[in-house]
């Protein structure tokens, strides 16, 4: 009940302050911003790489356990039971090993990822706080987060933040 009421007060309180026109709307698509900006740019790059090489390694040990795993059906029929199932339980293990890894390799990306792209997405919004002071915006949403389903009079500011983020990335350079 009482959840509601803070509800039911917070959109008057909205209300009220949109229908006296003090309330100015501004929003920013954070991933284009994200793949906009240099360091992005680079950021993604750098990330592609990483994969790349991370696929590379896990293809190279999957085709090595096919082979094994073919060479073994060409040889089982001359193997005693005992062999068989020795070499059939080391090669669920290989498999159960290899998955392991490429579960690892993926929560190493994920994690590398936000390693990436943390300090940049705090810069960004860095650039939008400031954007939206220099505005005069009361509140600024990401825009694809699923909070905004309707926009007429918001602001976008994702093409000014790229730029105000690249230029303060190109001073801070120099």
């Amino acid at each position: 009940m009482k959840l509601r009421l803070i509800i039911v007060a917070s959109v008057f309180s909205f209300l009220t302050l949109a229908s006296e026109g003090g309330f100015k709307l501004g929003f920013v698509d954070l991933q284009k911003t994200l793949q906009g900006v240099e360091a992005g740019k680079t950021a993604k790059s750098t990330l592609e790489k990483e994969v790349t090489a991370k696929r590379t390694g896990l293809e190279k040990q999957q085709q090595q356990l096919q082979k094994e795993a073919e060479e073994f059906e060409k040889k089982s029929g001359l193997m005693n039971e005992g062999a068989k199932t020795q070499k059939q339980q080391e090669l669920q293990k290989k498999f159960a090993e290899l998955q392991k890894t490429a579960a690892e390799s993926q929560m190493e990306l994920q994690k590398r990822e936000r390693e990436l792209t943390k300090p940049i997405i705090d810069e960004i919004r860095s650039v939008v706080e400031a954007l939206g002071r220099e505005k005069g915006l009361t509140l600024v949403l990401e825009k694809n987060e699923g909070a905004v389903l309707y926009a007429q009079s918001g602001e976008d500011l994702t093409d000014s933040v790229i730029e105000r983020f690249n230029s303060r990335s190109k001073s801070k350079k120099k």
